[in-house]
């Protein structure tokens, strides 16, 4: 069985890690994938300002945070593999999931409005995979 496990390093996703590494069997294949976005694509006036060496570096060192994070809440178990990329959550997630047999997300706490206007990564992903989805 080879588990697409998305991680953003938050409470959510490093208990999703946990849960992963608690009730599957050691044989699984676990591969790590995050996902940032652009920052121009939330702030579309900062193109100019956009220095794209630092936000390279920037985010290769969030993405290291990130899966160091998670291999420590996965304890001993072994990670296949690392993915990081750019570009929307779910539509990455969805395009990688492809080669998977299950992908596991954490639970974000939102505050409903939050939740209701922009809604959710693992929402948009029980609507789009053509995988299993866990969220934990």
């Amino acid at each position: 069985m080879r588990i697409l496990l998305a991680t953003d390093g938050s409470d959510g996703a490093l208990a999703a890690a946990r849960f992963v590494a608690a009730n599957f069997a050691t044989d699984v294949e676990i591969t790590l994938i995050t996902v940032l976005r652009n920052p121009t694509e939330y702030f579309p006036d900062a193109a100019i300002a956009y220095n794209e060496p630092v936000w390279r570096d920037e985010s290769a060192k969030y993405a290291h945070e990130v899966f160091t994070a998670t291999r420590r809440a996965l304890g001993d178990r072994e990670v296949a593999n690392e993915i990081f990329r750019e570009g929307v959550p779910h539509s990455v997630l969805t395009e990688v999931a492809k080669n998977y047999d299950l992908v596991v997300v954490g639970k974000r706490r939102k505050p409903s409005l939050a939740k209701l206007v922009l809604g959710s990564v693992s929402q948009q992903l029980a609507h789009y995979l053509t995988v299993p989805l866990l969220i934990v």
